[in-house]
């Protein structure tokens, strides 16, 4: 009987602590830098979001390209994004959608097929998403242009 308890015991204690560990720990600034193809200083405009469920949020916004910090030559002055929200997976990073106002925005390079098996690349956000967008001040812009240095 007490081996039994101990045994459902430690079943609830690993459902209980399971979510917790499924939270992503937020990527180093040297790691996010190096594994973007683009990173610009932007600014969010027309945000707008929609609950879709009650553990989702899905987000639109107009982004606007201020400067180039990292590849700046493919990547157009302006676009529009849509991404998902889990706010329960990433912690403190994007609960919400993030407010209008200048971000540092980190990009990659993302290969995807068409309906007919077309391989194209296209420049999508930094997965994990909430890890795309860094509030911006200069002394993070000053880090991150002397990581693309290095």
């Amino acid at each position: 009987m007490q081996k039994r308890f101990v045994s459902v015991l430690f079943v609830l204690v690993l459902l209980f602590i399971s979510p917790i560990s499924a939270l992503t720990p937020p990527p180093s600034l040297e790691s996010q830098v190096n594994s973007s193809n683009f990173i610009a200083l932007a600014k969010l405009s027309n945000v707008k979001e929609s609950k879709i469920s009650s553990n989702s949020i899905s987000v639109t916004a107009s982004v606007e390209i201020l400067k180039s910090l990292k590849g700046g030559k493919e990547l157009p002055q302006k676009f529009d994004i849509a991404f998902l929200i889990f706010p329960e997976l990433f912690g403190k990073w994007l609960k919400a959608a993030p407010q209008e106002g200048d971000y540092i925005l980190f990009l990659i390079k993302k290969k995807v097929k068409d309906s007919k098996g077309v391989e194209s690349e296209v420049i999508s956000l930094y997965e994990p998403h909430p890890y795309a967008f860094r509030e911006y001040n200069k002394q993070l812009e000053e880090n991150i242009l002397s990581l693309t240095k290095n």
